[in-house]
């Protein structure tokens, strides 16, 4: 694990040949908004990259669901929300069409980007919902990954995954 700037950790792990980073952190602590920093941070260096992010949606100061943004082209959909329609996991209803929205964006970016942001690799994903046909392409591509993940998933991530992965922890 590494206590550096997440650019710093970017530039670090490529370096040692590890195949991806992931930002770690509890709920709210600013794994969205270092990824996009991130993004942005590479794009002004002429770096290919694409994916997604997954801002929160917020009404009177609580969460009450999730977009989905391609990186790329900025398009936004609403990914999930508390209340129906959609597919329900957990206290969230997902809507089927940003999923699969969000799926084209990362297999496209894993054919044609050096670096896929992948916001967030969480249960839903590790059970096989929700981004995990998109992150099978990312993980068989050569794509250097950038993924945000909470801290309890981390290990279960690079199992899955199998791939060796820089850690960056957010306070």
């Amino acid at each position: 694990m590494t206590e550096k700037d997440p650019a710093e950790a970017f530039f670090t792990a490529q370096k040692e040949g590890k195949r991806g980073l992931i930002l770690t952190g509890p709920i709210g602590s600013g794994k969205t908004r270092s990824a996009l920093a991130l993004a942005q941070a590479l794009s002004e260096k002429g770096i290919p990259l694409g994916g997604v992010l997954s801002p929160r949606v917020m009404v009177a100061g609580k969460t009450v669901g999730y977009l989905v943004r391609d990186l790329r082209s900025g398009k936004e959909l609403l990914l999930c929300s508390q209340d129906p329609p959609g597919i329900r996991f957990r206290r969230y209803f997902f809507r089927p069409e940003a999923l699969a929205f969000a799926n084209e964006v990362l297999i496209k970016a894993a054919k044609e980007a050096e670096v896929v942001v992948v916001d967030e690799v969480g249960p839903l994903e590790l059970s096989g919902g929700g981004f995990a046909p998109g992150l099978k392409a990312c993980f068989a591509s050569s794509a250097f990954l950038v993924l945000t993940v909470r801290p309890a998933l981390v290990p279960e991530v690079l199992v899955q995954t199998g791939l060796l992965f820089e850690v960056f922890c957010l306070p």
